[in-house]
């Protein structure tokens, strides 16, 4: 069916750990890497202070960085009413 590397579930591994750009791949994968950037942000948002979200954030993979602040700040404007 599929050789190891063109799995489903390793191109979405490989996509969290920033091994491959978000938008290189498949919508499809790219959906399925939505929910996971999604607990990522919430994750972020549930640390208790400004310094230790953005520590958080410096660990964070550099290609998959932008994704789950971007998301972060969606969830932020949207719990805030913005």
């Amino acid at each position: 069916m599929w050789k190891d590397e063109l799995r489903p579930s390793k191109r979405i591994y490989r996509v969290l750990r920033g091994e491959v750009r978000l938008e290189d791949e498949e919508k499809g994968i790219q959906s399925a890497c939505s929910f996971y950037i999604y607990e990522g942000a919430v994750e972020l948002l549930s640390l208790p202070s400004k310094e230790a979200r953005q520590r958080a954030l410096r660990k964070l993979p550099e290609l998959i960085r932008p994704h789950i602040e971007k998301e972060a700040w969606r969830i932020f404007d949207k719990r805030k009413g913005r």
